[in-house]
C-alpha cells in the first residue's frame, strides 16, 4: 500500500508542475479579450479542489504502521 501512496504523491507533484506550465503558457500566450482568465481560474479551482479532497481522504485513512511483505 505504501508503494501506491508514493506513486500517487509523485503523480500529484508531476501534475502540479505540468499544470503550472500550462497555466503559464495560457496566461502568456492566450488571446487578449478571450476567456483566458476565467478558464485559468476555473481550472485552478477545480484541480485544487480535487487534489485537496483526495489528500484529505488519504490523510484521514488509518494506514498500517508496519509494512507487510506477505
Amino acid at each position: 500500500m505504501l508503494y501506491l501512496l508514493i506513486t500517487y504523491l509523485i503523480f500529484i507533484v508531476l501534475f502540479i508542475v505540468y499544470s503550472i506550465m500550462g497555466v503559464y503558457h495560457l496566461w502568456r500566450f492566450g488571446y487578449v479579450g478571450d476567456l483566458t482568465k476565467p478558464v485559468i481560474i476555473i481550472y485552478s479551482v477545480f484541480t485544487t479542489t480535487i487534489i485537496v479532497v483526495s489528500l484529505i481522504l488519504i490523510l484521514t485513512r488509518s494506514w498500517p504502521a508496519s509494512i507487510s511483505l506477505t
